[in-house]
């Protein structure tokens, strides 16, 4: 097992987009749920052609499978004497690593997640590579070997730079069997 060097787990609290989430998923939960009950309960058509049921059901759990994912949504970083390891819960289910073989340099930077990626989460932009962020406007840049870029949102600025350089400036001994 690595030395974990560096750890740190992030999950979208801002309040402003709890706020956007529920407005705009909350009240089509409870329209589907007020169509199936008027039309199953009460035999009452809801608008001018009614939705099947089966309709308004599997509408009504793809909606509480997209809020249930909003609330657990993680983004996880860490960094150990292999690399830096990764995962964005659920949408990114097993970790992914980045050895350090395959970083040519690193940086701590300041960006625009509107701007430079186009908002949170993962994002992809041809100036700046690929981002997996969740808030704040500093994060680790990392540039590969192969040419592409990566960035890691991060809380821990200083953390986290202490690790890349341990990690990068350190030989990983050997170890006999």
């Amino acid at each position: 097992m690595n030395k974990v060097l560096f750890k740190e787990e992030q999950q979208f609290r801002q309040w402003w987009y709890i706020m956007l989430v529920m407005v705009s998923v909350v009240p089509s939960m409870l329209f589907c749920v007020y169509a199936f009950y008027q039309q199953v309960v009460n035999g009452i058509q809801v608008g001018d052609s009614s939705a099947p049921n089966a309709f308004l059901i599997v509408i009504f759990v793809v909606l509480c499978v997209i809020l249930w994912s909003v609330f657990v949504m993680k983004l996880e970083v860490w960094v150990d004497e292999t690399g830096i390891h990764f995962r964005f819960f659920p949408l990114i289910f097993k970790p992914k690593v980045i050895l350090k073989n395959e970083i040519q340099r690193f940086e701590i930077r300041k960006y625009s997640p509107i701007f430079d990626y186009g908002g949170l989460g993962i994002k992809r932009r041809f100036k700046w590579g690929r981002a997996y962020n969740v808030s704040g406007n500093i994060g680790l840049q990392i540039y590969l070997t192969n040419g592409k870029k990566v960035l890691f949102g991060t809380q821990r600025s200083q953390a986290i730079q202490y690790a890349m350089d341990t990690m990068m400036n350190n030989e990983i001994t050997q170890r006999k069997h």
